[in-house]
């Protein structure tokens, strides 16, 4: 574990991560800084650091949720379409099986 210090909106932070993910953690306080400074600017830069935190964090859970759904949506047509390839390969088969048959007897 190692202790980074990362600035959010001109406040630093410590916080603790694990070797090697420094970098990745660093990334992410860069764009949640980003985003928090939006925020800030469409507000006029009159609320506070806990407010455009939040509205930062609801901002990112909002998103989170809507790329659940498409995920979701994504994985039922994947399953739709998968099972509609499994019922024409089972129709496939059957036929071939029974050409086998027929060239048999």
């Amino acid at each position: 574990m190692q202790v980074v210090e990362v600035v959010i909106h001109n406040s630093t932070y410590k916080i603790s991560c694990e070797s090697g993910k420094k970098d990745h953690l660093l990334n992410l306080a860069n764009s949640f800084n980003k985003l928090v400074s939006s925020i800030s600017q469409k507000t006029g830069g009159k609320g506070s650091d806990a407010l455009n935190f939040l509205l930062a964090a609801l901002t990112l859970e909002d998103k989170v949720l809507e790329l659940t759904k498409k995920l979701n949506e994504i994985k039922q047509e994947r399953e739709k379409h998968r099972n509609e390839k499994r019922t024409e390969y089972t129709e496939v088969l059957d036929r071939v099986n029974k050409i086998i048959e027929y060239i048999k007897d």
